[in-house]
């Protein structure tokens, strides 16, 4: 705890506590010095950004959006650790348990690191393996910002929410991701659960393999969609043109991404909790390939009527009775004008759907800047949204960035009335249609 607290203090005094002092003070904008510093205090706090990450309800946008790059990679830990930890977990040496195992791994993050293996029965697999000690760095840290909360919550830098809260939630998950069978299970969940084999896939899960800290499931063969965005990024037209010559349609893809999610949330309840696009394969055929279940979101059926009736009040140009459903997934604060929250809300609303009808193009920036906007405003109101909701925002948000990065131009017209506040559920149909 007294590494991890001088740790803590020497990257604020180098990066100077990016949401406290000016940015003119630092040569690097405040948004970058924070994720920046999170990246170098690495193990929890890079939890804790990939949990602020698109919460504009708690942060400012230009934060948000530079801590949804928040780089989380770290050295793998020596091959003699992971044989050690295999033989603890499962009883038996590596030789003994399967016909093949990669010393290197093919990824490695701060929790654990991934190992390609052979069955005894010649099923391919991959072999999360936990970091070892790595339960031990993550409760300090999460200590560590139970200490650092009472000033960010005298400040306000989280708008109405209470930064005790948000770190209670950061624990609750980190406790969960630190049991890999609850992963199992979750993705266990997932995979009876599929609504559309066609265009989602979800791994079979190996229980006689598995335990709290290793982790065995199906290998999936595909292309990781982080590394798609990147090629992208480097060389758009040359990317394009490999993938399609290997058979991959990223316009379809981007849709199938959609339309499982959809599926997921409104015929099953149940949906994958962090589509960052390294969670994500595109597979044969433009079916989407998921790993990492650590976190899976459950509404209710109460929250699926709710969401319905707004996007159908939204999209039918009921400005204030879309508003008034929306209000009713925020808890006003003690110094919430509740008032004033609604009018600048019905104002941003009637901007929105003005913008939207007017467009003949870039409706998918205006529906995320409508997003944006609604959640600042609760922000800047001091407004908490409700639980229930706040996972389903965030993979909403994460599903507009990926698609925007895979397709730009995807007609998202027909796929406009199954995003969050922009989503008119009457039903689903298939997205190529």
């Amino acid at each position: 705890m007294l590494r991890r607290a001088l740790a803590f203090l020497g990257v604020a005094l180098l990066y100077g506590l990016p949401l406290l002092v000016p940015a003119r003070w630092r040569r690097l904008s405040g948004p970058v010095r924070l994720r920046r510093a999170l990246e170098s205090l690495g193990g929890g706090w890079i939890k804790l950004g990939q949990l602020l990450a698109l919460r504009f309800d708690l942060l400012p946008a230009e934060y948000c959006v530079e801590l949804f790059d928040l780089l989380n990679r770290i050295a793998p830990f020596p091959y003699t650790e992971v044989e050690r930890i295999i033989r603890e977990e499962l009883g038996q040496t590596v030789e003994e348990l399967f016909a093949s195992f990669a010393r290197e791994p093919f990824g490695s993050a701060s929790i654990g690191q991934v190992h390609d293996a052979v069955l005894r029965d010649g099923r391919r697999v991959a072999v999360k393996v936990q970091r070892p000690g790595i339960d031990s760095l993550l409760m300090s840290d999460i200590s560590l910002m139970y200490w650092v909360s009472r000033p960010l919550d005298w400040a306000h830098l989280l708008g109405g929410t209470r930064s005790r809260k948000v770190i209670y939630e950061l624990a609750r998950w980190t406790r969960e991701e630190l049991d890999y069978t609850v992963e199992a299970a979750n993705a266990v969940t997932m995979r009876a659960n599929v609504r559309d084999r066609s265009t989602e896939y979800d791994p079979e899960v190996f229980p006689d393999y598995t335990t709290r800290r290793v982790l065995t499931t199906e290998r999936l063969d595909g292309l990781l969609l982080v590394e798609i965005i990147r090629e992208l990024r480097e060389d758009r037209d040359g990317a394009t043109q490999r993938l399609r010559a290997a058979g991959y349609d990223l316009n379809q893809a981007a849709a199938n991404v959609v339309w499982n999610f959809l599926g997921q949330a409104y015929e099953t309840g149940i949906f994958h909790g962090d589509l960052h696009p390294a969670n994500l394969l595109i597979l044969a055929g433009n079916r989407i390939g998921y790993v990492d279940f650590g976190i899976i979101g459950r509404l209710p059926e109460s929250v699926h009527e709710l969401l319905g009736r707004y996007a159908m009040r939204l999209f039918g140009g009921e400005a204030d009775a879309a508003v008034d459903d929306f209000l009713k997934w925020l808890r006003p604060s003690a110094t919430t004008n509740l008032a004033a929250a609604r009018r600048e809300m019905t104002e941003l609303t009637e901007r929105f759907l003005d913008d939207l009808s007017n467009a003949t193009s870039h409706r998918r920036e205006i529906l995320a800047r409508y997003q944006i906007d609604l959640l600042s405003a609760a922000r800047a109101h001091r407004m908490v949204i409700d639980p229930a909701v706040i996972l389903y925002v965030k993979v909403v948000l994460t599903i507009d960035a990926v698609t925007s990065e895979l397709a730009p131009s995807l007609d998202l017209q027909s796929l406009i009335e199954r995003f969050f506040s922009g989503l008119i559920i009457q039903g689903i149909g298939n997205p190529a249609d």
